[in-house]
């Protein structure tokens, strides 16, 4: 069934309203993640401050383990899923991508969640055979499992948890 011009000026008016809806709420993340980040700066200053160590030291007392709600902030996409799926049933894109968020990874991404699809299907999946799709649910593959295994003991791993930057994405 075609479109009669005023229809069309509907859905045209309804998807202008929408995109400017989005573009507003957009500009409210960026200058939340930039006020997160000042935040967290602040407060990477004072632990040196307090414990000049703590950055270099994992058993530093005044460098906790991360909070669950910024877990992944240091860590890749790639890791922040392979270690989410290792401590949880099989979990949707979206579920994912939601709990990512959740645990602290940031991203610029329009549509968060076609980022993580794209994690899952090309890198994860594809090139590494780290997960498999089964009843729509991502599910780590023994060789997703012995991924992480091994990951969780390199240092830029345990830096990651710990909220340092020495950790560089992949």
């Amino acid at each position: 069934m075609p479109l009669t011009p005023e229809l069309r000026a509907s859905y045209e008016a309804v998807l202008r309203d929408q995109e400017s809806e989005r573009d507003e709420v957009q500009q409210q993340v960026s200058a939340g993640q930039a006020r997160l980040k000042e935040v967290h700066n602040s407060i990477s200053t004072l632990l040196k401050r307090l414990n000049p160590d703590a950055v270099t030291s994992p058993s530093s007392s005044v460098n906790p383990p991360r909070q669950s709600s910024r877990k992944y902030a240091y860590m890749s996409v790639r890791w922040a899923i392979l270690d989410l799926l290792a401590e949880s049933e099989p979990k949707t894109t979206a579920e994912i991508a939601e709990a990512l968020i959740a645990a602290g990874v940031q991203t610029k991404a329009a549509n968060f969640v076609n980022n993580v699809s794209a994690v899952l299907s090309t890198t994860m999946k594809e090139a590494h055979g780290e997960v498999q799709l089964a009843d729509s649910k991502w599910q780590l593959t023994e060789n997703g499992k012995s991924a992480i295994e091994h990951i969780r003991t390199t240092p830029k791993f345990r830096g990651a948890m710990r909220g340092t930057r020495t950790f560089t994405r992949y």
